[in-house]
């Protein structure tokens, strides 16, 4: 199989943080081909448009969880590795992916981390994916990127359904919040510097409680806004 050497990226508003221009230009110098797709592209909002959970994310200020079924929307689409913009690359990435149809990498021991994530178009996992957010994260509780992932690919063993890589966490997520001192193991290959902009949307009911009744979500809600 033909490797896919693109890299994608997605930012979702107006402005962007500093560190997402520091890693776009660092990926820029080190020569790799890349998009930064925005929510001016006709086919992002074809995509948003038509799932019904990216859309009312969209209309709630959850950016964060847009992008999460974009990535794999547009891996979908053109295949490649999608890279959040709070990531830099320290060796290249590519030769892990030979012969690979889906590679991701752990963000701590036990969960997977989809601030990288490698596809072919046609991978089985990808497409498996992408119809949990367009048909069936509604009946489920699961709405974290990375729990999704780790369910779908550890719990459901879907990491055995085709040629698949995991990877440790030194490779993708060295970088663990370090206070003051952090030094990159050999083997890392990319760098997240996981900023969570997620954490301070408002939104979060909705993801907390999409899956239950209306006493439930009754529930979820009082429990959330009544919160000091």
């Amino acid at each position: 199989m033909q490797m896919i050497k693109k890299i994608h990226a997605i930012w979702l508003g107006k402005k962007m943080p500093p560190l997402a221009f520091v890693c776009i230009d660092d990926w820029h110098k080190q020569g790799y081909d890349f998009k930064l797709w925005t929510d001016e592209d006709p086919l992002i909002q074809q995509w948003i448009a038509a799932c019904p959970f990216a859309k009312t994310c969209l209309d709630k200020g959850l950016f964060a969880f847009v992008t999460d079924y974009l990535r794999l929307k547009i891996l979908q689409h053109e295949g490649g590795l999608y890279l959040d913009v709070d990531v830099t690359i320290q060796q290249d990435p590519f030769p892990l992916f030979e012969n690979c149809k889906f590679a991701v990498g752990y963000e701590s021991e036990t969960m997977l981390g989809t601030a990288s994530i490698y596809a072919d178009p046609d991978s089985v996992i990808l497409n498996r994916l992408v119809h949990f957010y367009e048909k069936d994260i509604y009946q489920s509780p699961l709405y974290m990127g990375p729990e999704i992932m780790t369910d779908f690919l550890i719990g459901q063993k879907l990491h055995q359904s085709e040629s698949c890589q995991l990877y440790p966490v030194e490779y993708f997520y060295n970088y663990q919040g370090e206070p003051m001192h952090f030094d990159k193991p050999d083997n890392a290959y990319l760098t997240h510097w996981f900023q969570h902009s997620w954490k301070k949307s408002k939104g979060l009911v909705f993801l907390k409680s999409k899956h239950m009744g209306l006493l439930g979500k009754f529930y979820v809600w009082q429990k959330y806004c009544f919160k000091k």
